[in-house]
């Protein structure tokens, strides 16, 4: 017979030719996909208005959001998870406030064992919802509400150091428990997919590989509660006769400072609190630990015995670069209250801080997005292992540097008002100074002289500014892997790129050893951020013309539009796999 057809007793069965057979195998794949996502919704643990059910259901099994191998199906990001990302303005700006007060080595100390215990809750929520999705039952519901009160009972006690070492104030404890509920919580979240799962086995071994990682954060986390308790309430019941009188004289030392009324060695001496930073320790390891174990894990034994698939499910990587595009816009929102909230004054230095500051960070998002690809395809997470496990790192260190990047544009300002209060000697507008908007420490006091704390400032900025563009660098490579980058710069023009940027990032750093005037210190600053900028754009020149393929983004979109990748097209890649 002609036309592919047989003739078997009557019956007519059809045989189609090879393209007939690929076409039919890729609209299959189609209809598998639009299926899964009207299954799933893509709807992320988080709260949001309950949809039409046609019986009550108290709760319902997490289901694997897709399999390896499948092509990303199309999230759409719901208010819950930016309602979430709300929490962490706060806490980027009650964090703000540690290095505000305490510009050092301490307080850098503070600052990281305050931020990572919250900051690794952001990644392992969003890990999670990448990967899997729950129900619009009550009791995840009700679970979400639980943790978003942890999350905030922690944000809450985020305090300046000399609060949080001081064994009479609860601060430190509160924290303590409340970062101990958040890891109890995790790790009911995973027993839970390890028992219920709707998916693959990979995905029980892989939460049970998580759950070892929860309870080791659990052990040094309420090894840090219970030490802050113990110190806390034995101080407590120790000081209770002794405290009014310490009160009183701490008052007095305080009144002194203000009026000017008697030099620095002539005030009544204060009462010596000794400091423990055995608690905060304990939580710079909770978190930290988590980290190394995991890319230790990665790097020398899930990828070389082919246990990255075992042990893992794939996270939808278009849901993920939206995540972290929110995470980065968040951070440098905290910037920019941090800018906007202080108080003006009619000075030249001010304005030219303030413009230089406004526009440095402008430019520094800017910048961001225009590293950071915009299709899966082109992102780290999808090209392989070891790639994602890196950008994760990278984005940790990153994350604390915009921080501190907006604390020291905070100070820089902040110099100016306490200027202008001492050399008008106004005690109500010192008192102001020194007491409101504080909203992580109001009665705090800032222990540097002039000169020092300008130079403290300044190396804060320094130091956050260079790292922030490092951190930059080290995802771009991240990004487009070891070998495309090791072959660019091999070549002269890619030795010429990196001499650049070389030279940008060491006078990013250096700048505090030529000046610690705030107008200067941020003026140059913007000058180096365009330097910076100018750098990226000859490297993407140079980059397109050796291979052509830096980014997939030819419309010539502003850098922070996301092109949606994910809705199937009539050309499925069937070799699209996600690493």
């Amino acid at each position: 017979m002609s036309g592919g057809e047989e003739d078997t007793g009557g019956d007519k069965t059809v045989s189609f030719a090879p393209e007939e057979e690929k076409s039919a195998k890729v609209l299959q794949q189609k209809l598998s996909m639009l299926q899964k996502q009207h299954e799933l919704q893509c709807v992320s643990n988080s709260l949001s208005f309950p949809k039409p059910v046609t019986r009550l259901v108290f709760w319902t099994r997490p289901k694997q959001r897709q399999r390896w191998g499948d092509v990303d199906s199309q999230c759409h990001l719901n208010w819950g998870d930016l309602f979430f990302d709300l929490f962490y303005v706060a806490s980027a700006l009650n964090l703000s406030y540690v290095l505000f007060y305490s510009p050092s080595a301490e307080g850098v100390l503070y600052f990281t064992g305050l931020f990572g215990p919250i900051l690794l809750e952001w990644f392992q929520r969003t890990f999670f919802d990448a990967r899997f999705v729950w129900g619009e039952d009550p009791f995840h519901k009700m679970f979400e509400i639980v943790h978003l009160c942890a999350l905030s009972f922690a944000a809450v006690h985020i305090r300046p150091v000399s609060t949080m070492t001081d064994p009479t104030q609860p601060e430190m404890f509160d924290f303590s428990l409340a970062v101990t509920g958040l890891a109890l919580l995790n790790m009911y979240r995973s027993i839970e997919v390890m028992l219920t799962v709707d998916g693959e086995d990979a995905a029980k071994r892989g939460e049970k590989r998580r759950l070892i990682d929860f309870f080791v954060q659990l052990a040094f986390y309420l090894a840090a509660a219970v030490k802050s308790g113990i110190t806390y309430y034995g101080s407590k019941s120790a000081d209770e006769n002794d405290f009014g009188n310490r009160g009183l004289e701490s008052l007095t030392n305080a009144c002194s400072r203000i009026l000017n009324l008697a030099p620095e060695r002539d005030l009544a001496a204060e009462v010596a609190v000794e400091k423990d930073h055995i608690p905060i320790i304990l939580c710079l390891c909770g978190w930290s630990s988590t980290v190394v174990f995991y890319l230790l894990r990665s790097y020398f034994f899930e990828k070389k015995f082919g246990w990255h698939k075992k042990y893992n499910v794939p996270m939808n990587i278009e849901f993920l670069i939206h995540r972290y595009g929110e995470l980065v816009m968040l951070l440098l929102g905290e910037s920019v209250l941090s800018i906007l909230i202080v108080s003006s004054i009619n000075t030249v230095e001010y304005h030219v801080t303030f413009y230089a500051a406004i526009v440095s960070i402008v430019l520094l998002q800017y910048s961001h997005y225009k590293y950071q690809p915009h299709s899966p395809r082109e992102h780290a997470c999808r090209r392989s292992l070891r790639g994602s496990v890196t950008h994760y790192a990278i984005m940790i260190v990153y994350c604390h540097a915009l921080v501190a990047v907006g604390t020291a544009y905070k100070m820089f300002l902040s110099t100016y008002e306490v200027e202008a209060s001492l050399k008008n000697k106004d005690l109500r507008h010192l008192v102001t100074t020194l007491m409101s908007r504080n909203l992580a420490g109001a009665a705090d006091k800032t222990k540097f002289t002039t000169f020092e704390h300008k130079a403290a400032t300044a190396n804060l900025f320094c130091i956050s500014m260079a790292i922030v563009w490092l951190c930059l660098e080290f995802m771009w490579i991240s990004h487009v892997g070891r070998a495309k980058y090791w072959a660019f710069v091999t070549t002269k023009q890619g030795i010429f790129c990196d001499v650049l940027r070389t030279i940008g990032v060491f006078l990013m750093g250096t700048i505090s050893y030529y000046t610690v005037e705030p107008e200067w210190v941020t003026l140059i600053g913007l000058l180096g951020i365009c330097f910076e900028i100018v750098t990226t754009v000859i490297t993407r020149y140079f980059w397109d013309k050796q291979f052509g393929d830096f980014e997939d983004d030819d419309d010539g979109h502003w850098p922070n539009v996301t092109e949606p990748d994910s809705v199937p097209n009539e050309h499925v890649d069937e070799h699209d796999d996600q690493a």
